[in-house]
């Protein structure tokens, strides 16, 4: 048998900049939610499972936790907060949702201090002010080899009306973030939201070019070799885990995760992963599913949005609109 640590996922960026939005459009959920991605907390680190809460205290004591009184976890003494939730795409990656940057009211070392758990990170930057200065200088002080693993969104992109302001905009956030992160992807995460089954409106939103990005991250980082804790083994022959709530990133995977290992699933039929397959040497994605490269020319968001194709594989779908070079 084989152990495997899921990957941890950081999501990140300025206050108001669409990460509360973005844990919604994971884990297809709202009540709880709302209440993790407040303000004022210090940060949340969502894990699959029916496990009691706590707060993970600066001094190594841990203290049970109501979710319900959320609101009242202190900043002081305090690393972190763990709550397990039954979200599907919580069999793939931990979450770990980090308290805005830029709150004058909260000192950095209380989302510094959890940096360091993070496998990759899912930053957040509002496309009408996307990537300020101070995000880069953030950013800069993060180790570089967490950017071959780590995603830019810029969110609210429906916000820019104009397809020539959208290009603008791409091709600055493509110029000043070279090298910075893997990819990058204008998305409207509240249009993703919303889609519900219209598929056409979840590829219009950047969702799905954003989530075949982010399955084929999270199994790159799967395969790689990491240290686990007790509670953080699963092992190959695992006993399949109860159903949970599950969102369209997450019904998304698992499709994915049927094509990747050679087999269909009929488009609308849901498949429980038991944990991020493993399957050896990564196949890359489609080439209509390829992000275009940079230096050529940037592809218009709204040429973008074509529908995959309707069949039962649903593994090509519409090019992801850049990506960052390597170099």
């Amino acid at each position: 048998m084989a152990n495997h640590r899921k990957p941890r996922l950081a999501i990140m960026g300025e206050f108001s900049s669409g990460k509360s939005t973005l844990c919604n459009v994971l884990l297809g959920s709202r009540p709880l939610l709302e209440k993790v991605t407040a303000t004022q907390l210090p940060p949340v680190w969502l894990s699959y499972g029916a496990g009691d809460a706590y707060v993970q205290r600066l001094d190594g004591e841990r203290e049970p936790l109501d979710v319900a009184d959320l609101g009242s976890v202190s900043l002081d003494g305090t690393e972190h907060v763990r709550i397990y939730l039954k979200s599907e795409m919580l069999k793939y990656c931990d979450l770990i949702d980090m308290p805005g940057i830029s709150d004058p009211s909260m000192a950095p070392e209380v989302w510094e201090r959890m940096a360091h758990l993070a496998d990759g990170v899912l930053w957040c930057t509002h496309a009408t002010q996307a990537w300020r200065q101070s995000e880069a200088g953030v950013w800069a002080t993060f180790p570089e080899e967490l950017r071959a693993h780590s995603m830019l969104l810029v969110t609210r992109f429906d916000k820019i009306i104009s397809e020539a302001d959208r290009l603008r905009v791409l091709k600055r956030v493509a110029t000043e973030t070279r090298g910075l992160f893997a990819e990058f992807f204008p998305i409207s995460l509240t249009q993703a939201m919303a889609a519900g089954d219209d598929q056409q409106k979840w590829v219009a939103s950047g969702g799905y070019a954003f989530t075949n990005a982010l399955y084929d991250l999270v199994n790159r980082l799967a395969d790689s070799d990491a240290t686990l804790t007790d509670e953080e083994q699963v092992q190959d022959g695992d006993e399949p885990v109860s159903a949970g709530e599950s969102s369209l990133v997450s019904t998304h995977f698992d499709r994915l995760r049927l094509v990747k290992t050679g087999q269909t699933v009929p488009l609308g039929e849901r498949v429980m992963p038991r944990r991020v397959a493993t399957t050896g040497a990564r196949q890359p994605r489609p080439d209509a599913a390829r992000p275009v490269a940079l230096g050529g020319n940037v592809v218009p968001f709204a040429e973008r949005t074509s529908a995959p194709p309707q069949d039962g594989g649903g593994a090509a779908g519409p090019a992801s609109p850049l990506t960052q070079s390597k170099g």
